[in-house]
């Protein structure tokens, strides 16, 4: 997992040193979320502690991080709350709905089961705000969606996971659109709801166990795959 961390501290280093995407992103008013490289030494703790064991895992893929959870720990859908109760010596209970929600996920199946099976990541690893909003990555300017993205396929070679999970059908038409490039070598399963919109009132006790059941047919080899 080092080497996914070090790929995406790489690529934020990079982007910050390039000249030309810095003043494109200052014309549009766009900032990149950096809680990923400010809490690096917390990233590196959270990915020793829950990926300990190797593993062939599935792969949770978002849209990339928001303000207020994600794009504040760096760690892909979680908040501070619910990372304080994976890592030690946490002393911030920062909460995010959308975090909030897939925290219930990893609760309801235990850390251990979760984690064997389970890699979270995102399309983009880094957010974006944009007049104090969150802006999604098919939003930016050209080139920078693609360039926002393209790492993903990296983390991907180096995850060589069982099978990819969209979370929206955003992230499942990015994902097709990879695999008919050529780009993208994994098998993409039938989208999930976008972790927010599961995380809505009754939603969260309906969307729990769409999520769960979709893991665990995943685990046992019976979900639906878009090859």
């Amino acid at each position: 997992m080092d080497r996914i961390l070090q790929l995406h501290y790489k690529f934020f280093e990079n982007i910050q040193s390039d000249l030309e995407i810095r003043e494109l992103l200052q014309s549009e008013n766009i900032t990149v979320l950096d809680g990923f490289y400010k809490n690096f030494e917390l990233v590196s703790n959270y990915y020793k502690l829950v990926y300990s064991s190797e593993a062939s895992r599935i792969v949770l893929c978002g849209i990339n991080p928001g303000r207020n959870g994600a794009g504040k720990t760096g760690i892909p859908f979680l908040d501070f709350e619910s990372v304080s109760s994976l890592v030690p010596n946490i002393n911030r209970s920062d909460k995010e709905q959308s975090a909030q929600f897939i925290k219930s996920i990893i609760d309801e199946l235990g850390n251990k089961t979760y984690f064997n099976a389970v890699h979270m990541t995102n399309l983009s690893w880094f957010g974006f705000v944009k007049n104090n909003k969150n802006l999604n990555y098919y939003d930016l300017p050209d080139p920078l969606p693609a360039l926002f993205t393209e790492s993903f396929i990296s983390e991907m070679n180096i995850v060589k996971p069982k099978i990819i999970v969209p979370l929206s059908q955003r992230v499942e038409k990015t994902l097709k659109q990879m695999q008919k490039a050529g780009k993208l070598q994994y098998p993409v399963s039938s989208r999930l709801p976008h972790p927010y919109y599961c995380s809505i009132g009754q939603n969260a006790i309906k969307y729990k166990e769409v999520y769960v059941k979709m893991i665990n047919e995943l685990r046992e080899d019976k979900a639906n795959v878009l090859l």
